[in-house]
């Protein structure tokens, strides 16, 4: 069947090393968007973020971020959306506080942490209107509608962390994309192949007519999910392994060339 629907994930894939998307790229997605082709981003990162991505290759589809936990765009309810328990959320903020680690959390577009640190989102340099909300220690103010964490520690990483994190709480959170520095914290049950499906329902598709790219772990499930599946040379070797195509590296315009190859 004909892909009707590509889902991007971002670092390390869409985006190049200096975190922006190439005017090759953008111009490849644009012919396939001509052609009625639906590409959105499926990221770890935030509802703003993944919005502002969107909007730069002029795609006004509902974005999948935060892993798969949320899936919508700038208005209106979202088209999918798992979060956590106020209560857990509360529990989670408190144990992190208690600590002194540093966590950032989410609702919609706002990103929430104790004081904004400019070495922890280095990543979202490229991110126009990046704004992180500081509560200081008014945590327990903001506890709705929470569909991911973010631990960072960025001189010792934050391995201990997911350590402590696994034997306190088990089960009721999983722990991904550990990049050494950070790691995201979700909803069990929740990757970026479970929005990409609600997504893919919603438009009425079959997976067939799907087509992802990632290159993390974070990704695997998406790549593994019986869409169309590209990750980048650069891309994790557990990645490349679910891969049905191994496309150039992000570096050098390796999504247009997929997406060319493939779809155009």
């Amino acid at each position: 069947m004909a892909i009707k629907l590509i889902a991007l994930d971002l670092d390390g894939t869409l985006l190049n090393s200096e975190k922006q998307i190439t005017t090759r790229t953008k111009d490849i997605i644009a012919r396939a968007m001509a052609r009625g082709v639906t590409v959105t981003i499926a990221t770890g990162r935030m509802l703003r973020s993944a919005l502002y991505f969107a909007r730069l290759i002029a795609s006004d589809a509902p974005v999948i971020c935060c892993n798969g936990g949320y899936v919508g765009t700038a208005k209106g309810d979202p088209l999918f959306a798992r979060y956590f328990e106020p209560a857990l959320t509360r529990e989670f903020l408190t144990f992190a506080y208690e600590r002194s680690w540093y966590v950032n959390w989410y609702n919609g577009i706002e990103i929430y942490a104790p004081e904004y640190r400019a070495e922890c989102f280095a990543a979202y340099r490229t991110t126009a209107n990046f704004v992180v909300t500081e509560v200081g220690n008014d945590y327990l103010s903001y506890t709705e509608n929470v569909p991911q964490f973010v631990l960072r520690e960025m001189e010792n990483g934050v391995d201990s962390y997911v350590s402590e994190v696994r034997e306190h709480f088990g089960g009721r959170l999983v722990p991904q994309q550990n990049t050494g520095t950070s790691v995201d914290i979700n909803p069990p049950g929740i990757n970026k192949a479970v929005g990409v499906q609600a997504l893919a329902d919603a438009m009425g598709l079959s997976l067939d007519e799907v087509m992802v790219a990632g290159d993390a772990d974070n990704d695997f499930e998406m790549l593994s999910m019986g869409a169309f599946s590209v990750v980048p040379a650069n891309g994790l070797p557990g990645a490349k392994e679910r891969a049905r195509y191994v496309t150039a590296s992000n570096d050098a315009n390796g999504i247009a060339a997929a997406i060319e190859k493939f779809v155009l």
